[in-house]
């Protein structure tokens, strides 16, 4: 079968390499020279930068054989101890996160009657009338408390999202858990009863960063990975021409994994209706700004044993979060080098990432002595933005995906991936991108 895939993030390269191992003749059309789409890694000064995503979680089966497949088994990094230990900076303070709910109980994140709250929830029943579209926010608040939702399920989603519990969907974003309550009745209860059965697995990532596995993909996949934007797609009899370039191709199918307007354009004379659906999809803009510190020592001024922390809304700062990467990975930095990586912007103040890089580094350190104790400035800065950012999964997410299926299912040979629409993060399109790519080879 002759396969188009258009799109060289890593949902695209999975799809490709998964269809090029069945024996499909597959041609990935990439208008970016580097592989990877978000994920970008580079080694500047002898730091190592993600501008994109750091890691991916390594529990699934199908990332486990995508790395595997690729060779790089044998040079998987796990995170460092030091990753499990997480905070939050709410009422002025950086607070342990706790790894699961039973933690709450012990952490300072909330106050005695909303620990209390909180051990009420298997006993909580649901309304006689359930929303089904249920923000995150109103979800954690009616299973578990207003203060819970407040400091914990809304920090931990700007972490993810970088947006705002109270608009996202929870059974978009997170349907395993929703479908706790569905079936054991309590999101606590149904915990302890699976509990073992998660398949996220730790942080891994590589010795050159994440950005070698979509390397890897592209070696695989050799001169099958053309430079190249498509253009335009038009339907022929028994399937697709693709238009890329100055090269028009004639394909049986034709898989789309480009960002979220691109595709709206492609599908816009063939599908309206899904073009229309993606283009309601909103996102939140971000800024990266890695900051690097030689010869740190203990006059860095912030506790490093930690993953790093997210930051409530309402503290009085823009900074989103930081992660210590140095912290979680080793060989981030030069010996004795410590780099930190701040996300800032979101759906929280999308205007902010348009500043120029020096305003985003001071505003990053400004906060970063404010919220972690910070002491000193950075000796090296990289400023990286991610247009039009990270897809948000607010209410009516579902009806927009399910109207993108409704209007695919009519025009045969034409599908759409990536993480726009089903599971953000780098292990989740890959498990949905060879999920499509098992559909289509069948």
């Amino acid at each position: 079968m002759r396969i188009a895939v258009a799109g060289g993030g890593i949902s695209g390269l999975t799809a490709a390499h998964l269809l090029a191992v069945a024996g499909h003749d597959v041609t990935l059309f990439d208008e970016a020279g580097e592989p990877g789409g978000l994920i970008r890694s580079e080694r500047r000064d002898g730091f190592l930068c993600e501008r994109g995503p750091q890691a991916l979680l390594d529990g699934a089966e199908e990332v486990r054989a995508l790395i595997a497949s690729t060779g790089l088994a044998g040079r998987a990094v796990a995170a460092l101890p030091a990753s499990r230990r997480r905070f939050v900076y709410v009422g002025g303070a950086l607070r342990p996160f706790p790894a699961g709910p039973p933690g709450l109980i012990k952490t300072s994140l909330l106050s005695p009657g909303a620990k209390l709250r909180l051990l009420r929830e298997p006993f909580v029943r649901g309304p006689a009338k359930l929303d089904p579209d249920e923000s995150v926010f109103d979800f954690v608040a009616r299973r578990f408390g207003p203060e819970a939702a407040r400091r914990a399920a809304g920090p931990a989603l700007i972490g993810v999202y970088a947006g705002d519990a109270a608009a996202i969907s929870m059974r978009a974003a997170f349907p395993r858990l929703a479908a706790l309550e569905d079936q054991h009745g309590s999101v606590l209860r149904g915990l302890f009863r699976t509990r073992g059965q998660s398949r996220l697995g730790r942080p891994a990532t590589f010795p050159d960063g994440l950005g070698e596995l979509p390397r890897a993909l592209a070696a695989a996949l050799g001169e099958r990975r053309r430079t190249a934007r498509v253009e335009g797609i038009t339907p022929r009899a028994g399937g697709w021409s693709v238009t890329a370039g100055a090269r028009r191709i004639d394909v049986d199918q034709v898989m789309l994994a480009t960002p979220a307007a691109v595709t709206a354009k492609l599908l816009a004379a063939h599908a309206p209706a899904a073009a229309a659906a993606l283009r309601d999809i909103p996102h939140a803009p971000v800024a990266v700004v890695t900051l690097g510190f030689r010869d740190a020592g203990a006059g860095l001024g912030v506790d490093l044993d930690a993953y790093g922390f997210v930051v409530a809304r309402g503290e009085g700062v823009e900074l989103l979060g930081c992660q210590y990467d140095t912290s979680v990975f080793p060989g981030r930095a030069p010996e004795g080098a410590v780099l930190l990586r701040t996300i800032l912007g979101g759906t929280f103040n999308p205007g902010l990432v348009d500043a120029d890089d020096g305003a985003l580094v001071d505003r990053a350190v400004a906060d970063l002595r404010r919220t972690a104790g910070l002491r000193r400035d950075p000796d090296f800065t990289d400023v990286w933005r991610a247009r039009p950012g990270i897809p948000q999964y607010v209410r009516g997410h579902a009806d927009r995906v399910a109207a993108v299926d409704a209007a695919l299912a009519q025009r045969p040979g034409l599908h759409v991936i990536g993480h726009t629409l089903r599971g953000l993060g780098v292990s989740a399109s890959i498990r949905a991108a060879t999920e499509a790519a098992r559909r289509l080879a069948t």
